[in-house]
Formats: C-alpha cells, sequence, structure tokens
C-alpha cells in the first residue's frame, strides 16, 4: 500500500475515537480539502479526479459518526 493513504478500516477507527469537537475539527478540514479540488478542478490542474469523490464519502462517514454522537448509538 502506498504510504500517505489510508486503509477504511483504519478510518473508521480513527473517527470512532473523536469526540464531537474532534469530528467538528476533522469536519472542516475534510470540506476545505473539497473545496480546494473543486478549485484545482476549474483551473484543469488536478490530477486525479478521484480525490473529490473520496474526499465527499469521508465527509459523509464524519456526518455519520457526528450523527450517531447526538443519538448516543454505536456504530
Amino acid at each position: 500500500m502506498a504510504e500517505g493513504k489510508v486503509r477504511l478500516a483504519d478510518e473508521r477507527k480513527e473517527l470512532r475515537g473523536l469526540d464531537a469537537a474532534g469530528l467538528a475539527a476533522r469536519l472542516d478540514e475534510e470540506k476545505r480539502r473539497l473545496w480546494n479540488a473543486r478549485f484545482t478542478l476549474g483551473k484543469r490542474q488536478l490530477e486525479n479526479t478521484a480525490d473529490i469523490a473520496k474526499t465527499r464519502k469521508r465527509i459523509a462517514r464524519i456526518h455519520t459518526y457526528l450523527r450517531a454522537l447526538e443519538t448516543k448509538t454505536n456504530v
């Protein structure tokens, strides 16, 4: 596996360990990453367009864990 890539299971484990503030910070970071990727795509400089879809999925995953914390259920 290439360095810098995080396995899905590892990412989920990391997200489960974060509290609401940590998840909110991570969400903000991912939204910024998505905005930058879209901006770069608009300038025709984005090399890997799959990064946009991956970032959107990470954002959805974070929203899921935030919602689970709100409802106090285990994910």
